[in-house]
């Protein structure tokens, strides 16, 4: 006869509660974003930066710079980034009425 263990029945019950609660074309989905969450976890215990704090991507940068008006001849990323700063807080300011 066929033997569970309590945790090995307690693992049975919760995956059969999911199973009615969500339905079968939920579980993958609900799974990804827990492993998603653990990946996230992982990486902030080691310190890697989370994908929230990760730099922009350079080209992004430079379309920003160029809605915005800012010329980008002859200047590194980190000047654009400045200037870009420069701008939001203007145009912010403009908004407030500051």
């Amino acid at each position: 006869m066929l033997s569970l263990t309590p945790p090995e029945l307690i693992l049975i019950i919760i995956a059969f509660a999911l199973l009615l609660i969500w339905g079968p074309s939920k579980i993958p989905g609900l799974a990804r974003a827990i492993g998603q969450a653990i990946h996230e976890f992982k990486r902030g215990a080691r310190g890697e930066p989370l994908e929230s704090e990760e730099r922009p991507h350079k080209e992004d940068i430079y379309e920003l710079a160029r809605r915005l008006g800012i010329n980008t001849d002859g200047k590194n990323v980190d000047q654009i980034i400045e200037e870009i700063t420069r701008k939001l807080t203007e145009i912010k300011e403009l908004k407030t009425g500051k």
